[in-house]
């Protein structure tokens, strides 16, 4: 007699045999028992769980003559017959090759037809793989069959079965088996086959079962044949080894060590995201009951050294590269550069740093530096020398302040000094001694300008009292102008700021509608900015963003613009702009305070193209006579004709 593999020979001939599906096998015999059986079942699951054996079960025991509560006796003849294969009540169809629609209507044809028992069972496995066409044809069949005929439906993949035939089916779904279940079914076997396997062997027989029974019994017959198990590394655990030490060699020779043993790529890359996430299960206080005690025990050390942000980084990675591999040309190249980033240490990510700290604040946790707080809150002479050697904790504050540093990185270049202009004066000790901004003509707080050299940036000199004025041409300092100490910006702070650091960053339109305007006051909403007609302040509120943004950049805090009118000016409790006081005859385009820059002549036909309202139309030159108008020229288009008036009342 031929061998007859493990898993069909150990093949569970009632509901009671069938290994850690209680849930399915219950209500199946309970419905058998009580005569309640439905027209139709869907079993879905993993592979290897049990579902074509039950439902070739449930055939048993419906077509049974000696039924015993539920179980079939499979001593009978109709039992025998299904067991041997040539029973008339039992009709399998793998859906997988024969899901086209004349195979279901084929089936459909013989539903009609009677058989010798009392019911007719038909499973489609794979069910999941039948075409639309075959799915649509198969719909009113199984709402409605004949009565004497059942559906069992088997399938991996669920979320694809039509939504359709799951309403009309009652759903079961089977799990994956637990290793202490696997371990008992294998040594149950061991013993009644008379195999002779040690416990090293049953081990990884389990292991490679993963919670599936029939892979289990499979890699059983290898090792039986195999005569035990082949010993070789794993390159699983070549793969962990290399991802604790940090080393990317040994990722890499990892690799190419399983190829040339037959590994596939892909099978590598998803057998090491399994465990992969049996670690971070782990390290998450998740039981993982499919693993071995030992496996257990490996996977939880893995987790305490690894920790759950790097494992999430390498899970994410690693089944990143899964994905690309479907394109890729060779596909070990997308998994060897994912090892090669999370094994690499000049990974600059965002995750990458935050499980460095994590990692420094575990090592820090373990083994706590020297309580350098306690020695310097006692004696605060020597705290230089217990700076000098910070204990591990210091390194984790480091680098949470370098991560935190990292992550505000526009914030601080936003907060950077405006760098000198080439008029300013070279060595930051002289700041002090210049201005904050040159006072405009028509402004009267001439005293407010002495108050930069108190700005910690420099030193103050024994000189500091300087004379409040000086020569216009030095108008920019090597530091932001510093708030006041009220929290309150001036209307000289806030011109000299503006033309000298925000107006010369402003291009296009901006900076021609802007130029035009001035601060009057400074009140608790905001800085007031007239603007030379309400046209004008209406296309200014489009750029009003970037002019604060640039104004904050400056000042080092938020400075609200409230853009106004220059007729409005007095409303908010200050005067007209300097340039409105001038009474010159010019435009509103000529108008600009003194030290803000010309607009080229580019910029000037951008914004009088963008708003011609803001065009000054004193400089308009007028046009020529025109010889002749528009009824001159109808009236010699068309000699002859003549024009005649109407007057409104007419009309």
């Amino acid at each position: 007699m031929a061998y007859q593999s493990l898993y069909r020979r150990y093949r569970p001939r009632r509901f009671s045999e069938v290994r850690g599906q209680e849930h399915v096998v219950g209500a199946l015999r309970n419905a058998v028992n009580t005569h309640t059986e439905g027209h139709a079942y869907l079993f879905s699951g993993p592979r290897g769980t049990g579902k074509t054996s039950t439902a070739r079960i449930l055939a048993k025991a419906l077509n049974c003559d000696n039924l015993q509560q539920g179980e079939p006796c499979c001593e009978c003849t109709p039992c025998q017959d299904m067991e041997a294969g040539r029973s008339f009540d039992l009709f399998e169809l793998d859906a997988a090759s024969n899901n086209g629609v004349d195979a279901i209507r084929d089936l459909i044809e013989r539903t009609a037809v009677g058989s010798p028992g009392r019911t007719k069972v038909y499973i489609l496995d794979e069910v999941h793989m039948l075409s639309p066409g075959a799915s649509n044809a198969l719909l009113k069949t199984l709402e409605e069959p004949p009565s004497h005929v059942r559906f069992v439906l088997a399938t991996t993949d669920p979320q694809k079965v039509l939504p359709t035939i799951k309403s009309r089916t009652q759903h079961f779904e089977f799990q994956l088996l637990s290793a202490l279940e696997l371990e008992t079914y294998v040594r149950w076997i061991n013993a009644d086959a008379d195999l002779d396997v040690d416990d090293e062997s049953i081990a990884w027989v389990v292991r490679q079962g993963r919670g599936s029974a029939r892979d289990t019994l499979s890699a059983l017959d290898q090792v039986v044949a195999a005569g035990g198990v082949v010993t070789r590394a794993e390159p699983v655990e070549q793969l962990f080894s290399a991802l604790l030490s940090r080393d990317t060699g040994q990722a890499i020779g990892a690799v190419s060590d399983a190829l040339a043993q037959g590994h596939d790529p892909r099978v590598l890359g998803k057998a090491f995201l399994d465990s992969l996430r049996d670690t971070f299960l782990l390290s998450l206080g998740v039981a993982v009951p499919h693993l071995m005690a030992d496996d257990a025990e490996q996977f939880g050390d893995w987790a305490s050294k690894l920790g759950t942000p790097l494992l999430t980084r390498a899970m994410e990675a690693v089944g990143s590269a899964l994905v690309d591999m479907r394109h890729a040309a060779d596909p070990r190249v997308p998994l060897e550069v994912a090892l090669v980033r999370l094994c690499s240490s000049a990974d600059v990510s965002l995750a990458s740093l935050l499980e460095r700290v994590e990692r420094l604040e575990q090592g820090a946790a373990a083994t706590p530096g020297p309580a350098t707080a306690s020695s310097a809150a006692a004696s605060p002479a020597p705290a230089s020398s217990t700076s000098a050697s910070p204990g591990r904790a210091s390194g984790a504050a480091e680098a949470r302040a370098a991560l935190a540093k990292a992550q505000s990185q526009p914030a601080a270049h936003a907060a950077a000094p405006t760098p000198p202009t080439a008029t300013s004066a070279p060595t930051p000790p002289t700041a002090p001694t210049l201005p904050a901004a040159p006072i405009p003509p028509a402004a009267t707080s001439a005293p407010t300008p002495p108050t930069p050299p108190t700005a910690p940036t420099a030193p103050a000199p024994p000189t500091a009292p300087a004379p409040p004025q000086q020569p216009e041409e030095q108008t920019s300092a090597p530091a932001p102008a510093p708030v006041p100490s009220g929290g309150a910006l001036t209307i000289d702070e806030l011109r000299a700021g503006f033309t000298e650091a925000v107006l010369p960053q402003l291009r296009g339109v901006a900076k021609a509608i802007f130029s035009t305007g001035d601060f009057v006051a400074v009140t608790d909403d905001g800085a007031v900015f007239a603007l030379e007609n309400s046209p004008t302040r209406d296309r200014a509120e489009r750029s009003r963003g970037d002019v604060e943004a640039a104004l904050a950049n400056h000042f080092g805090s938020p400075v609200p613009l409230i853009l106004i009118d220059k007729a409005d000016s007095t409303k908010y409790g200050g005067s007209a702009p300097p340039s409105s006081a001038s009474g010159s005859d010019e435009g509103p385009r000529t108008v600009r305070r003194p030290g803000s820059p010309e607009p080229t002549a580019d910029e000037q036909i951008e914004a009088e193209i963008e708003d011609p309202r803001a065009i000054n139309i004193s400089e308009l030159d007028n046009a020529d006579d025109v010889a002749e108008t528009g009824i001159d020229r109808l009236t010699r288009a068309f000699p002859g004709a003549k024009l005649i008036e109407v007057s409104e009342e007419k009309t």
